[in-house]
């Protein structure tokens, strides 16, 4: 009987023996967990450390594990990766708590992508106490002067608050900066000792009305006409979507954009931003930069590399950075992003027009300003029909290639990357679908039937593998609060790097359907391994030693099976995708976490 409770309690993981009403603050801990509910905050991701213990006391001691409720993970960097993720799937800010020094380290590479990806994520971090008098040996081990030196060069923002008060200001400044465009990842320290104070006098509660994201940044109107005169003279212009294609809202505008001025479009590197039917919609086409007499970019983070079409041979880059007769047009907030300590964004790109401001509210501007321009120029209408057509073009015989290219190697073992993601597709399609991760280079446009923006999260941002499986569970608990189908595609080095987000997801009872792509490499680096080979004329046929992860192989099914999750695998043959699949959604729609693992061809 007491075993029942306690499975029970386990289940719930809801506080007992506390009193009937909530009481007031007693504890600064008990303030600042306040302050997250009153900021609209759902869920804090975790791994315990004994730097926050005041906070995480309070946390279920004052606020019952409830608003915000508490995710335990497995690693740092897997707390992060999930918060990343929970904030793309909701739009809201993610909030994890990492333990002094050593747990800040271990989440310092998630913190990166957050900042790559521009992704609102607040990080709290236990540290101190700053009196040395009342450290413990493991707190002198664990203390720095200044702990966010650690992740300064990569957040937004940081402070490292020494005052009881000025806890509560930061954090809710923090929650401000963070969620104000263009977003990021802020990080607040929190002393240990400050929080375990009882708090002797009154308290000033920040007001969360004081500390919400300013109104978006509009574009100049002199520059919107400037974009418009390039987009309206141009023979054949191309406009390409980027980080924005998280929000559902970019759709509408960005379709209309494309449609009031003709223009074939194009994806950014990792996002989707654009229903994939649309008969001006050419995403897959990589040469068609280099046709195009006007590029319009919108939000999209490297536009050198857009512009250049980046190869592993040195001798291209660059190539197409000032291409003769051609305009650029950059829509976006790359220009204050506000540390230049990574080369992230690439070289500094040689752009026509610019337009500063926040991309959505840019794009609706823009649209007014066409729809003006289009309504006084009766001989426009024949202009944009005739670019219409030309992108129409493209767009069926870019499709008709990918379709041909995605039944190559159809029923080859092991399986072709084009076969698994056809299957898998058409086993989700009838979904109210997410997709929170996929493989970039392995994963073929034009199968997956996007209908804008907001059905895929989009990549890490900072290339720090490791994400994915963090991001899948993180999004699948934003999931269960919305009731979409949850489904992710990732290698198996990223898998493997972070499985312990599998434990995460099931203890949270957040269905979602994650796919392993095992090539059984570090695919990109073998590729890589090739190229230097070639290069040097040395045999190609060594680029697998120190890439392959085989005797043994890794039996990933058997890991996600150990942490409580459904799984099937490694599956060989691709006449059982299609059954398998079926089967792995089945579990998900009753609740459960389903892992498959999917042998294939490195392409």
């Amino acid at each position: 009987m007491n075993e029942h409770i306690n499975q029970q309690r386990f289940l719930s993981e809801a506080p007992v023996n506390l009193p009937a009403n909530k009481r007031d603050p007693e504890f600064w801990s008990d303030a600042m967990v306040e302050l997250l509910s009153r900021l609209d905050i759902d869920y804090v991701f975790l791994l315990p450390g004994s730097s926050y213990r005041g906070l995480h006391d309070s946390l279920v001691n004052y606020g019952r594990n409830h608003k915000p409720k508490m995710v335990l993970t497995t690693h740092e960097q897997i707390a992060v990766s999930m918060a990343h993720g929970y904030a793309k799937a909701t739009g809201r800010i993610g909030v994890c708590i990492l333990h002094d020094l050593v747990g800040l380290m271990n989440g310092s590479m998630g913190v990166y992508n957050a900042f790559g990806d521009h992704a609102p994520v607040l990080v709290l971090g236990g540290s101190g106490p700053l009196d040395p008098a009342d450290r413990r040996w493991i707190d002198w081990l664990h203390c720095a002067s200044t702990q966010s030196d650690i992740v300064k060069n990569y957040v937004k923002w940081s402070e490292e608050p020494t005052t009881p008060q000025w806890h509560l200001d930061a954090i809710a400044k923090a929650h401000k900066v963070a969620l104000t465009a263009p977003r990021g990842p802020v990080y607040v320290t929190l002393d240990c000792g400050i929080q375990e104070q009882k708090i002797a006098g009154p308290v000033t509660m920040p007001d969360p009305k004081f500390f919400q994201p300013a109104p978006p940044v509009a574009a100049n109107p002199d520059a919107l006409e400037a974009a418009a005169d390039v987009l309206l003279n141009s023979k054949f212009p191309l406009i390409v979507g980027g980080r924005f294609g998280i929000n559902p809202a970019v759709t509408k505008p960005l379709v209309e954009l494309v449609e009031l001025t003709g223009a074939v479009y194009r994806e950014d590197n990792g996002i989707i931003a654009f229903p994939t039917a649309h008969p001006q919609n050419a995403s897959g086409d990589r040469e068609i930069v280099k046709e195009t007499d006007v590029v319009m970019a919108i939000d999209c983070r490297d536009l050198s590399s857009l512009l250049d079409s980046y190869t592993e041979r040195s001798d291209n880059v660059g190539s197409g950075r000032l291409r003769p007769g051609r305009k650029v047009i950059d829509m976006s907030l790359n220009d204050m992003t506000p540390t230049s300590w990574s080369y992230m964004r690439g070289a500094a790109p040689l752009v026509d027009v610019q337009i500063n401001c926040e991309p959505l509210f840019g794009l609706q501007q823009l649209n007014e300003v066409i729809r003006k321009r289009l309504a006084k120029d009766s001989g426009a209408g024949a202009k944009v029909e005739e670019r219409r057509k030309l992108a129409q073009e493209r767009h069926k015989t870019v499709r008709a290639r990918q379709a041909e290219n995605a039944r190559k190697g159809w029923d080859e073992k092991p399986i072709r990357p084009g076969r698994m993601v056809t299957e898998l597709w058409n086993a989700v399609k009838d979904k109210n679908w997410l997709l929170a991760m996929r493989n970039s280079a392995s994963f073929p446009e034009g199968i997956w039937q996007f209908p804008g923006a907001g059905y895929y999260l989009g990549t890490n941002g900072g290339g720090g593998v490791g994400y994915g499986p963090g991001a899948a569970a993180g999004a699948a608990v934003a999931c269960k609060d919305t009731g979409r189908f949850c489904v992710s595609l990732m290698g198996d080095g990223d898998y493997i790097m972070s499985a312990g987000a599998i434990w995460s997801a099931v203890h949270m009872r957040a269905p979602m359907l994650l796919v392993i792509n095992n090539n059984t490499t570090w695919g990109n680096d073998e590729k890589h391994q090739m190229h230097v080979a070639e290069n040097r004329h040395r045999p190609m046929e060594n680029a697998w030693i120190g890439q392959r992860m085989v005797d043994p192989d890794i039996d990933h099914a058997t890991i996600a099976r150990g942490y409580g999750a459904w799984a099937k695998g490694p599956v060989f043959d691709p006449a059982e995708l299609a059954g398998v699949f079926k089967e792995a959604v089945a579990e998900v729609e009753k609740g459960r976490v389903a892992v498959v693992e999917v042998r294939t061809q490195l392409v």
